[in-house]
């Protein structure tokens, strides 16, 4: 094994025993990763990734991925401006990247909302995404009346945040599973069109199916 790559291993599994030995069992419950349908822990898939090439039949290219988390978020209402406001307890999906970074390369720049239940946000707006889920601490809905915002409030225990798409390579910049291509890679995934890595973002409520919020990602050159 190469000093670069031991160093990269060795740090990774330093970042990642911090990060899950002390979070409790309940909390790692509710942070669930999956690809393809299959339940895992992305950060030892990363671990792996980093010291082995694209060869083996265990190559995560393409693939599909699902990050979700319930229970993370915390709702807060203001009467008098009338904003519902989804404050994020900890940080969701800080294992994968969403967004390009290269200027003037085609790729994902931000998530369109493209749907609202208006049977909580009737008359509300909510701004687009335009960070990385991971960077995001809040999202604020404007224009929510009294009553939309109690049913919401209800609901927070049960808060279902789910991130999907497909994994598109291993990011150079910070080991990173990007769901995209654009960029520089540590390790690269064979090319695919855009279409092929379609990211969707959901809020519901994980009791009853009900979707509050999806947003798809958005791909441009700027």
């Amino acid at each position: 094994m190469s000093k670069i790559k031991r160093v990269r291993l060795v740090f990774l599994s330093v970042f990642f025993w911090n990060t899950f030995v002390f979070a409790n069992t309940s909390e790692l419950y509710l942070n669930l990763q999956y690809i393809n349908n299959k339940q895992v822990l992305l950060y030892k898939i990363m671990n792996w990734w980093n010291i082995n090439d694209n060869v083996d039949e265990l190559n995560p290219c393409h693939k599909k991925i699902k990050y979700e988390r319930i229970g993370n978020i915390e709702v807060k209402y203001n009467k008098i401006s009338k904003e519902l406001t989804f404050l994020f307890k900890n940080s969701f999906a800080n294992l994968v990247d969403i967004i390009k970074e290269c200027k003037n390369c085609y790729g994902p720049t931000y998530l369109k909302n493209t749907f609202l239940n208006k049977d909580y946000f009737r008359h509300s707006k909510v701004k687009n995404i335009k960070k990385e889920l991971s960077q995001l601490n809040k999202i604020v809905f404007k224009n929510v009346k009294q009553a939309e915002a109690r049913k919401i409030i209800v609901m927070e225990k049960n808060i279902l945040l789910l991130l999907e798409g497909n994994i598109g390579g291993l990011l150079l910049k910070n080991n990173n599973i990007a769901l995209h291509q654009a960029g520089d890679f540590f390790r690269s995934c064979s090319a695919k069109k855009k279409e092929d890595f379609p990211i969707t973002f959901t809020i519901s409520n994980h009791k009853t199916g009900v979707i509050l919020l999806e947003s798809i990602v958005i791909w441009n050159k700027e």
